[in-house]
């Protein structure tokens, strides 16, 4: 009777003793993954922030050069808006490779060597009329001047008779102001129609072609700006 308690209390023992093993056993297994479990999730949340962190630098990146290119643009403009309001908006002026294809742009340049009308001061000039139109020629220095006036006074600019008038009032005006003198040859064509009047002064210097334009009936506003370009 004693044999069988003492066995029955040792096998009682031995399983408690297996029992708790075990369970200490998978209480063990169970912490371990718990921790690789934390570990792995640290590990990632840390890839995720370097990952992001290098999303957020590269489009630092992106902007501080495309602000630098804007930036860039922006002076480039301002570079052309500076020089384009630093030129005489009243004369423009057009580079060509050589004097001589400079020249060139100058067209209908003529010496008038045949002459039938005095303008005073010693300038003599031609004059001609064809087709309602009279045209009065002559040259000053390495300048060609031309007036084109309407045979038919009504049509002319008011205060002018014709065509020689208006010339003896040029030739006057440059007797005391002085047009700039051009390398090779300029061209002043003077339009004498008061319903378009023009005034067109144009002349060579080096590579360099200079041209003013005026839409006012006397010409002198574009003789004088002419005048002042020296």
């Amino acid at each position: 009777m004693t044999f069988k308690t003492t066995s029955a209390a040792l096998l009682l023992g031995s399983a408690l003793l297996l029992t708790a093993c075990s369970g200490d056993g998978t209480a063990s297994d169970q912490d371990e993954n718990t921790q690789s479990m934390d570990e792995n999730q640290k590990d990632t949340s840390v890839d995720m922030n370097a990952e992001n962190s290098a999303e957020e630098n590269a489009g630092e990146d992106m902007n501080a050069d495309e602000n630098e290119n804007n930036e860039e643009a922006g002076d480039s403009n301002g570079e052309t808006e500076s020089d384009a309001s630093s030129e005489n908006e009243d004369i423009q002026k057009k580079e060509y490779p050589s004097p001589e294809e400079a020249a060139a742009q100058i067209e209908g340049y003529e010496k008038v060597d045949q002459t039938n009308i005095d303008l005073g001061h010693g300038i003599k000039g031609l004059q001609e009329g064809a087709a309602g139109h009279e045209y009065l020629y002559w040259n000053e220095g390495r300048w060609l001047i031309k007036v084109n006036f309407p045979l038919d006074p009504q049509y002319g600019i008011d205060g002018y008779d014709g065509a020689e008038e208006m010339a003896k009032n040029v030739v006057e005006y440059l007797e005391t102001n002085y047009l700039p003198a051009p390398e090779d040859r300029g061209v002043i064509t003077i339009n004498g129609f008061k319903d378009h009047p023009a005034t067109v002064v144009m002349w060579q210097k080096g590579k360099t072609v200079y041209t003013i334009t005026s839409q006012e009936k006397e010409p002198f506003d574009a003789l004088k700006k002419a005048v002042e370009s020296e």
